[in-house]
């Protein structure tokens, strides 16, 4: 499986290369080991370009994940508006897995989940994005998406935060998927029959709570 490549998106001035290659040394390799010399040898200039830009690693961390944070709001904000719309759990999850959307055409966006995961134990920056935005605001978002289906009469009275905690596993899961096949690795799981499970785990666990 060929590696993919982060696409032209947006405008292509030299910061936003050094965010792009800083994005995915840092997520496949971690923020300790990637130096600034790395980021410019990658980015094919000189490190001083970098250092014009950014006073030190951290600081470019720090716009890295301000930068993935936004893109993920943005996502949560289209799949509420999505899921407004939903006259079905099916409807619901198709939304939810929605391929246009979901950063397989940039790459940028799993290779930011990846980061934000991996250094959560070391940035605070990290720690504070994946406590607060993937699991607590998604969490939160996703339960009111399913609230809604309850009070439409679609699916029965349901324990909602466990299905959007249980939704957000998958998520992540996903996440992992894309990120092999992005680095042309065959991926551990189909994603076809991966989705395919998920849609009957939720039937089953709504069954239970009917």
């Amino acid at each position: 499986m060929p590696k993919r490549t982060i696409p032209v998106w947006g405008d292509r001035e030299t910061k936003n290369r050094i965010l792009d290659s800083a994005t995915e040394l840092f997520a496949l390799n971690g923020f300790a080991s990637i130096s600034m010399n790395d980021i410019a040898k990658t980015v094919g200039i000189k490190a001083a370009a970098i250092y014009y830009h950014y006073e030190c690693k951290e600081a470019l961390l720090e716009e890295i994940i301000s930068r993935f944070e936004i893109g993920f709001r943005h996502y949560l904000e289209w799949l509420s508006s999505e899921n407004k719309k939903a006259e079905s759990l099916e409807e619901l999850m198709d939304n939810m897995f929605n391929e246009e959307f979901l950063y397989v055409l940039d790459p940028r966006g799993c290779l930011g989940t990846l980061l934000v995961l991996k250094e959560q134990h070391n940035n605070e920056s990290a720690r504070r994005c994946v406590f607060e935005l993937l699991y607590d605001y998604s969490i939160q978002s996703l339960q009111s998406d399913f609230d809604r289906l309850i009070e439409k009469g679609i699916i029965p009275q349901s324990d909602t935060k466990t299905l959007a905690t249980v939704f957000m596993f998958f998520v992540l899961a996903g996440n992992n998927m894309r990120i092999c096949e992005y680095k042309g690795e065959e991926p551990p799981m189909d994603c076809v029959k991966t989705y395919t499970d998920v849609k009957k785990l939720f039937t089953a666990m709504l069954m239970q709570g009917n």
